[in-house]
């Protein structure tokens, strides 16, 4: 897959089919978008191209801080191109791509950059100027310029909408079961692993600590049956999320005790994908309490995964 940030990498005299949309997440109804756009691109033998953002919109429309994404960029490249598409160009928006009408957006980049052929996108898609521009609108620029308009239709889990505001708002409330149903996959963190404290250490659990991205998403504070990928190799995790208010900290931390794994993993990047949350953030009255709680955690945390993983099977 192709990985482009620049207009003039683009060969234009490249026939294309193009997805258009944010992708926060990659969740199932965009994994069914990108399959509709494959199945578009191949007997029209175009190249399958999305058409997305390097950076999100709202902030740049309402002048607001950034906004934190469910998935990062390295991971959704990754999936991308697990899924097949040939093309991904991250464009920047800017002040001066918000004031571009819809049909400035259609001429200029879907037409003369992309060359557009079949459009994909979403029942609710919204673009140009103020989000002016709908699907009705895309289809009627679309005769006028030449490409084709497809459209899929919203995907439901028990006649909720899959979208990315609802993942977030699952994990916001810890209930990352849902939120997995909603991506198709396990909610994960991927990050390097730092020094910390120790503490861990100190009280027979050592801890893989997370160098914590302030854009990066996190579920709600608490202990977490997880998963965790060392090098293509997996392995079981307790992953703490929380302030620990044992030892009066305020910065928020993720911890992970590593089941069953023995070495030094200071400044490699581990994946730590999110399976159940298995109780709240506590304060104890002792160390001796949390080391208590610790090993109970743990064999929770290993009869469950053991029970509902396919990957430990």
């Amino acid at each position: 897959m192709k990985v482009i940030e620049e207009y003039q990498q683009i060969d234009s005299n490249r026939e294309r089919s193009v997805a258009l949309g944010n992708f926060d997440g990659i969740h199932i109804g965009h994994q069914k978008l990108i399959e509709h756009l494959l199945d578009k691109s191949e007997p029209e033998k175009l190249e399958s191209c999305v058409y997305t953002f390097i950076n999100h919109t709202i902030p740049v429309i309402a002048d607001q801080q950034p906004i934190q994404y469910i998935t990062n960029l390295n991971s959704r490249k990754e999936i991308f191109q697990g899924l097949g598409v040939d093309m991904l160009f991250l464009d920047s928006f800017d002040k001066e791509m918000m004031t571009l009408t819809p049909e400035a957006f259609v001429e200029k980049i879907l037409v003369k950059v992309l060359n557009c052929k079949i459009a994909v996108v979403g029942f609710d898609y919204r673009f140009g100027y103020k989000a002016q521009g709908d699907v009705e609108l895309l289809k009627k620029l679309g005769e006028k310029y030449g490409f084709q308009v497809s459209v899929v239709d919203a995907v439901t889990i028990n006649e909720e909408k899959v979208s990315s505001s609802n993942i977030k708002k699952y994990l916001k409330n810890g209930d990352v079961e849902k939120a997995n149903a909603f991506l198709g996959r396990f909610f994960s963190i991927r990050n390097k692993v730092i020094h910390g404290d120790a503490r861990g250490k100190k009280l027979g659990y050592p801890t893989a600590n997370i160098d914590v991205d302030p854009l990066q998403l996190t579920p709600k504070e608490g202990v977490y049956a997880t998963l965790i990928n060392i090098n293509n190799n997996t392995y079981m995790g307790a992953t703490f999320i929380g302030t620990k208010p044992t030892f009066k900290s305020e910065k928020i931390a993720i911890e992970t005790f590593i089941i069953d794994y023995e070495g030094d993993l200071y400044h490699q990047f581990i994946d730590i994908s999110f399976i159940k949350r298995i109780r709240e953030e506590i304060i104890f009255k002792s160390p001796n309490e949390l080391i208590k709680q610790i090993n109970e955690d743990i064999k929770h945390i290993k009869t469950y995964l053991h029970s509902n993983t396919n990957v430990l099977k």
